[in-house]
């Protein structure tokens, strides 16, 4: 793509909307990131705006947007990912931060995108999906115990990794969760850099900071990668 502003990039993910909108050269001008009960807010920010180009990547079919009918949008779906061997049940927002992620920093690649859920991606050389994984994230495997079981509280993922054995329900149910994860992740890395060492690991997504602060052994943080891959497809 060149010469092209005013371009209007929308990912609808299972939690939130977030939207960017791009200068030249894949430069992000602005951002925007509102709950799905918020659209309304971000259409009535950007109700003024005329874009030239406007990409939407949705996994939430039935929520449309006010730009989703206009004659300049396009409508990404996994099919339209230049990756092989992605399968139609994947979401389009899991193959275009894989997508996006070789394409700006190489391939072959590891994607760990962490949001509602995580879900790993790795891609090797030839641009092939290999496999992944996905498991409920952290926000939502604290909101499953509480709202689960009778007894259990309503807890707050901890800033700080915390110690490996709780000595009462709040610490173990932190440490339960945060240990179990963090561990499984690292072997899923570990396992994917014995097979491609000079694979760069990248994550993305809300909750990855708390991974990284944890000791999650990742090469990159970038929160931008399914807007990567959308710029890359336009």
């Amino acid at each position: 793509m060149s010469n092209l502003a005013n371009y209007l990039a929308i990912a609808i993910g299972n939690t939130r909307i977030k939207a960017v909108i791009f200068g030249s050269d894949r430069q992000i001008l602005e951002e925007y990131a509102f709950t799905h009960d918020q659209l309304p807010i971000l259409e009535a920010q950007l109700a003024d705006r005329d874009f030239a180009h406007i990409a939407i990547a949705s996994v939430v079919p039935e929520l449309i947007t006010n730009w989703h009918h206009l004659p300049q949008t396009q409508i990404i779906k996994t099919c339209d990912v230049p990756l092989r061997g992605l399968y139609a049940t994947m979401g389009c927002d899991r193959a275009l931060a894989a997508y996006g992620a070789g394409e700006i920093y190489g391939y072959p690649v590891l994607v760990i995108d962490a949001g509602t859920a995580i879900d790993l991606t790795g891609i090797n050389d030839q641009k092939t999906l290999v496999g992944g994984a996905i498991v409920a994230g952290l926000r939502s495997q604290f909101l499953s115990l509480y709202q689960n079981t009778s007894a259990l509280p309503d807890l707050h993922v901890p800033t700080a990794l915390p110690n490996r054995w709780g000595i009462d329900t709040n610490s173990s149910i932190q440490a339960g969760i945060s240990q179990i994860l963090l561990t499984g992740l690292q072997a899923y890395i570990n396992d994917w850099r014995s097979q491609f060492p000079d694979s760069k690991v990248i994550i993305t997504g809300g909750d990855g900071e708390y991974l990284v602060n944890w000791g999650l052994q990742v090469d990159i943080i970038d929160k931008n990668l399914i807007f990567w891959g959308i710029w890359e497809l336009s």
